[in-house]
């Protein structure tokens, strides 16, 4: 197994394997929280607040341990970790409630978020009849509600968006909202309420797409220095327009000389 060149490490995974496919089936990236599970809270209490450290061991668990896992895993300090090929299926998220999504589910949350679509199994993840074969699944290592971080870091939000940027170009996926989903879009049953809990829970994807897609970031957003710390620029004058505009222009030439 070949490190995929926009992650940092490789941790291949060494639990049963999925089955194979072709890399043009994959329509579609799935995010995933890990969960604050016993796990992760007994590599906090261990490695207390040194966060490379527990992204490290936890990326080793997964590999060795955790069947069911995505094949990156992205740690608060925003390592990215290699887990499983992209030619092989991850079980990240299941397809037993299809029948269900399809034609009981009418969730608020749900169809406020996805108007323009009448159910979960019409977003493009489901094209294959089960997430796992068409989707590419990363796992964002939890925040544990504040227990370990307040929320998704700036470097988790940042290494996500170099890795979806690096996939979508690989594997000709839109950068659109729809290819670009969490757990709870595609399977509101399973993680998307309050008994199942949420995947990836408090996610800012507006955010996401915008590092995914800088070019299209708005107008009125302030990308360079803080205002009052920008190089001056040179002053250049309109053509004149008249006999008398161009004797002004001459005079604050000697003027200024």
């Amino acid at each position: 197994m070949q490190k995929y060149h926009a992650a940092d490490k490789l941790f291949a995974s060494k639990t049963d394997k999925g089955s194979q496919r072709s890399l043009s089936k994959i329509n579609s990236i799935i995010i995933h929280t890990t969960g604050y599970g016993a796990g992760l809270r007994r590599l906090k209490e261990k490695y207390g607040d040194d966060l490379a450290t527990i992204g490290d061991a936890y990326a080793l668990r997964m590999a060795n341990i955790l069947k069911y896992k995505g094949h990156f895993l992205i740690d608060h300090v925003g390592v990215i970790y290699h887990l499983i090929p992209l030619d092989e299926v991850a079980w990240h998220t299941g397809s037993s409630k299809r029948k269900k999504l399809k034609t009981e589910w009418k969730h608020g949350w749900w169809a406020e978020r996805w108007k323009e679509i009448s159910n979960p199994t019409e977003l493009p993840s489901w094209e294959g009849g089960s997430p796992n074969k068409v989707s590419v699944g990363i796992d964002l290592l939890a925040h544990g509600n504040g227990a370990i971080v307040k929320g998704y870091t700036d470097a988790q939000y940042e290494s996500l968006a170099v890795l979806v940027r690096a996939l979508c170009a690989d594997l000709n996926i839109p950068i659109e909202r729809k290819y670009i989903v969490g757990h709870e879009d595609v399977d509101p049953i399973s993680r998307g309420n309050k008994r199942a809990g949420w995947d990836p829970g408090e996610f800012n994807y507006d955010r996401l797409l915008l590092l995914v897609r800088p070019e299209e970031k708005p107008a009125t957003e302030t990308t360079g220095p803080p205002t009052g710390t920008h190089d001056p620029q040179p002053i250049v004058a309109s053509p004149p327009t008249s006999i008398i505009d161009i004797l002004r222009n001459l005079l604050r030439m000697f003027w200024h000389k």
